[in-house]
Order: structure tokens, then sequence, then C-alpha cells
């Protein structure tokens, strides 16, 4: 999963290469921005970079000229009579960089170092010496700080800038670079990449405030015949720069911007921002979707292959035949099962908004409602309660039915013989032993027989019908007995029993049974 997301962030990162940059200042007259008007003569630089806005007026530039007579190059100013100074250059390994979007009041930064945009460090070589500079041969330095322009602090590394004097095997360019047109400004971010040849086309700043003995400014340095600044004894040379063109490998940035080879920010080398783009798109996004559509094929693929092993050439025919009918079926306007049932329910909650805004996502039995069915009338008829109150007994109709059912059963099943007495009586039989007789006349009363409790509700006896016979559940008698039981005759109903009987005394002396 995570070899995944790296490699999705990538691709997705390629499509940022070489668009993004350091963060600068930008152009204009505002806080927070930077704008230089240049002139040969006169040149005027507003800063926004500071606590607040500063304006520096009167600095004149200070080019390479070549004298008439010897042919010597010297550095001259604009405001020279009859000079018509060049710019100087300075070429050589750029080593290190850094990129002012604003300089803090605690930083140390003073006078022209607030319309510094850009500082470089460059080792002093040809232009071919320092293309010829392998990776990792080339000088590193550490920046610990660089807030002031023209003097960074430096730590541990192959140079230490801080230690650089006439012992020094190598020269150094420490440059303040002052923009002098918006695409120059523009163009300072391609100074990002560091270990690279560069030349830096421009002119040193010369005004009439500043002393001989003021960093950056010109105090009389010279230039070689190629119009190089020339580096002093110390091996160090720091100056304000006024840029007006740079030179790299591959580019050129101009004041204009309408070069051959203009270097534009976000620019590919050899395709090009144009063809980055188109190549991204083609092989990044179209690449992809390729590679997705392929792994699914193969995995469709995989699938049916495994299908048809498990189910054979039959099986997959019958598969083929069932997709047949089911697209035939579709085309001839039948509709599933399935279908059906979705348009009913659709239709159902048209017809019926408050239901369809029930709450579903409970669980099945969420929706009984107990009362809502207790309240709801009867299936068939009316019931019957005993009792009264809270604690009633409730007797259906199917409840009544069945035991009209089981009493007619009864009724059929059980001999007339067998059939109990309309009238019987609770007390129990008595038992007489043999030796004894005696005349005994009972006047008790006759009990009244006990009723069993039942769930249905007492029946007043009507006086023109017979009454109706108890039902008594027995088992059922085997065949044998139910036909000797048919063929016997009904037996006579056994004769009223005398409530007095009359029989001689006996001596009842004896009391033994």
């Amino acid at each position: 999963m995570r070899r995944g997301r790296f490699a999705v962030l990538l691709v997705l990162s390629m499509a940022f290469a070489g668009c993004l940059g350091p963060s600068t200042a930008s152009w204009g007259t505002d806080n927070g921005e930077l704008d230089v008007q240049f002139s040969q003569e006169s040149t005027t630089v507003t800063s926004g970079l500071g606590s607040e806005t500063m304006k520096l007026t009167d600095l004149e530039a200070v080019g390479c000229s070549t004298d008439s007579g010897t042919g010597e190059r010297s550095l001259t100013s604009f405001a020279d009579d009859n000079a018509d100074p060049t710019t100087i250059t300075f070429t050589g390994y750029l080593a290190a960089s850094n990129f002012y979007s604003s300089h803090p009041d605690t930083g140390g930064a003073k006078g022209l170092d607030f319309g510094v945009a850009t500082s470089v460090a460059i080792q002093d070589m040809t232009f071919k010496e320092a293309e010829n500079v392998l990776d990792g041969e080339g000088a590193r330095i550490d920046i610990k700080n660089w807030d002031k322009p023209l003097t960074p602090e430096t730590g541990a590394g192959s140079v230490d800038l801080d230690e650089i004097d006439r012992d020094s095997d190598t020269q150094w360019y420490i440059l303040g670079l002052i923009p002098t047109s918006e695409n120059i400004h523009d163009g300072l971010t391609a100074l990002d990449e560091w270990h690279q040849a560069v030349t830096i086309n421009g002119y040193l700043v010369q005004t009439n405030t500043s002393g001989s003995s003021t960093v950056g400014y010109y105090t009389n340095q010279g230039v070689d015949q190629d119009c190089n600044l020339a580096i002093g004894s110390n091996n160090y040379e720091s100056a304000y720069v006024f840029v007006t063109s740079i030179e790299l490998a591959e580019a050129s940035i101009s004041s204009n911007g309408e070069s051959d080879d203009e270097w534009v920010h976000g620019d590919v080398a050899f395709i090009g921002r144009t063809g980055y783009l188109l190549f991204f798109l083609a092989f990044g996004i179209g690449g992809g979707f390729g590679a997705f559509i392929l792994s699914k094929m193969f995995v469709l693929q995989g699938a049916k292959s495994t299908m048809k092993t498990l189910l054979g050439k039959a099986g997959m025919d019958t598969i083929k035949q069932v997709k047949q009918d089911v697209k035939s079926a579709k085309s001839s306007g039948l509709v599933s099962p399935t279908e059906r049932k979705k348009e009913a329910r659709k239709h159902a909650a048209k017809n019926n908004p408050q239901e369809s805004k029930k709450d579903d996502s409970g669980p099945p039995l969420a929706a009984f409602d107990l009362d809502s069915v207790l309240s709801s009338g009867p299936s068939m008829g009316s019931t019957t309660e005993f009792g009264g109150g809270g604690s009633s007994v409730v007797e259906t109709i199917e409840s009544q039915e069945m035991a009209r059912e089981i009493f007619e059963q009864s009724e059929v099943e059980t001999p007339a013989w067998q059939a109990p007495s309309p009238m019987r009586s609770s007390a129990p039989p008595r038992q007489t032993h043999s030796s004894v007789t005696s005349s005994v006349t009972s006047s008790d009363p006759p009990t009244q027989p006990r009723e069993h409790f039942t769930t249905s509700a007492p029946v007043s006896k009507k006086s023109a019908g017979p009454p109706k016979k108890k039902s008594v559940r027995k088992r059922k008698s085997p065949p044998a007995q139910v036909e000797q039981a048919r063929e016997e005759p009904n037996p006579e109903p056994p004769k009223e029993s005398r409530k007095t009987f009359d029989e001689p005394e006996e001596d009842f002396s004896d009391f033994s049974f």
C-alpha cells in the first residue's frame, strides 16, 4: 500500500517539475515589492522589502571602457565626458545563492542592501572550466546566515567564505544583484540551482554620497581584457551589481525577454514547457489509464478462465444462452420481477409520501405496534369477554367454532349407552358390605352439580330445547369395540331409585364389616 502511494505521489510530482521556485519579492512599488528605474546616468531604486518603503536615488552605473590610446580596459562612470562604457562580466562556478522576499531590521541590512533581490557566491574561473566541473567535485558551502547580502556567514564545508584571505587557493565574487527590469527580476530564480556555470553581466554602483571605503560600491576596482572584474589580493570581492543579462549553460536571461534561448521559469530542457505538458498528459495520465484498462482485462481474463474450469463447457454455454435470453427479453419489453417491485415501491412512495419518509433503518420488528394490533378489529365476527377490568379473558369466534367442532365430533364417536347422564351427582357412591342389611332413609337434599370453569360465557337454558350434553373427551376406541358397541342394543334406562327404603329391622349387635 505504501509503495502504491509513493508511486502515485511520484507521478503527481512530475506535474510540478520545473514549476516550483524560491520565494522572492514581487515587482512593484508597494510594501513587500521592489522596483528599479534604471538609467546609465541616474538610477532610482524603490524598495518595500524593509519595515517601510524607501527610495534610493542618484545611483550611477560604472562600466568597462577602453582607453583609445593604450587599448587597456578600465572602469568608467557614464557621468564622465565622452564615456560609453560596456557591461562588466562576472564569470565562474555558482556555489551558493540566497533570495530575499524581505530584509528584517534585525538582520543588519542598511542602505542599498534593501534593493538587493538575490545574493550569489561565485568562484572565479572561465565559463568552460565551470562547465567541466563534475558533480560533487565543486566547492560546497554551508550557509548559516545571509541576512547581509554582501557578508554571508558560512560554516563547515569544502569552502568557508569567512576564512577567505590572501592565503586561499580560490578567488570569489560575493555579489548583491539588483535587477534592472522585471524580466531580469523573474529570471533571477534560475540561480536557485547551484553548481552550474554562470556569467552575470551588469554595472557596478557609484553614488556621490558614498565614500571610497563603503563596502559594495565602486572603489577603484579594475578589470581584465575581457571586462571581467579583477579580484584583489585578498581573493575576495564584494559588490552591488545592476544586472542587465545572465548567461547559463543552455539558456540566457535578457532585459526585454526576447532572447532566442530565453530562460523561462518552469522551462524544461530540450522539450520545453509545452512539450513537457504534452508528455505528461500523453504518458502520465494516458499511460495510467491504459495500465488500468490493461490490468482490468487481465483480471477479467483470469476470472473467465477459472469459471470455465469450474463450470465446464456445458455450463459456459448455458450461461451464454441465459445472457442472450435476458437481452432478447429486455429488447422485447419484458420486465424482471425485481424491476417490477422497484417500480411498485416508487409508485407507492409517490402516492403515500408520508410512508416514504418513515425511517426504515431500524431492525425488522422496530415498526411493530402492539397497540395498533389490539385496537384493530378481529378477522371474523365479535369476541366474548369474561371478567372485567384489566384482567378479562377474550374468547374469539375461532375458539368457539373449534369447541363446537370438538363437541360434534364427540357426539358422533361416543355411543349412546356411554353417554353421560344429564344430571350428575357430585357425591361419591356409597359402599355397603354384603353382611350388613339395613333400611336407610336418605334425608339429604340433592346437591347441585359442580361446573367446571370454561372460557365461554354461561348460556341461559331454554325451556323448549333439550339440555345439551356435556362433551367428554375420551380416547378413541378400537374398531372392534366400536362395532360391538353398535351391535349391542341400547340398554334400558335405569329406574329411579327410591329415596325411602323399607326393610325389616335386623339386629345391630354385630358391627363388624
